[in-house]
């Protein structure tokens, strides 16, 4: 009886140590990414990428606030907005595209966060222009490429 008896403390205590342990796994951990950034390259129907060439800003719905991209020069330019991460953290984002006063177009943008055991990760949900998902856009470099009509 004795030793049955030991043998179920031996195992409750190892249970016991096994669930602290795994509570206190994360410890020390400050795992949060913020929702990335999308970064286009915006091509003409032709094909000719004119992101670099031209003045590309968004609006928020509602919002007369014109916002400029900021262009990078790599190979092939990219443009991206910083407002499509801060306005309104995570959620749904809905931006009016414009090439200098004309009107391209809608980006709705929406992130999500997808928790894992120690992190909390956000990911691009939805990314469509006008109506029509981009997310298969990406290219080898992350960069979604718009194509315009």
């Amino acid at each position: 009886m004795k030793i049955i008896t030991y043998t179920l403390v031996l195992l409750a205590s190892i249970a016991l140590f096994s669930s602290c342990n795994h509570f206190s796994k994360c410890e020390g951990y400050a795992c949060v990414s913020p929702p990335p950034i999308p970064r286009f390259s915006i091509f003409n129907a032709s094909g000719k990428n004119i992101t670099d060439s031209t003045s590309f800003y968004i609006r928020s719905a509602g919002d007369d606030t014109k916002y400029k991209g900021t262009v990078v020069a790599t190979p092939t330019a990219v443009i991206y907005w910083d407002i499509l991460f801060t306005k309104a953290g995570n959620g749904v984002k809905d931006f009016e595209l414009y090439i200098n006063d004309t009107k391209l177009g809608n980006l709705l943008y929406e992130t999500s966060v997808v928790k894992s055991e120690c992190c909390s990760n956000s990911v691009i949900k939805t990314l469509n222009f006008n109506g029509n998902s981009i997310l298969a856009s990406q290219n080898q470099f992350g960069v979604y490429e718009l194509k315009l009509k």
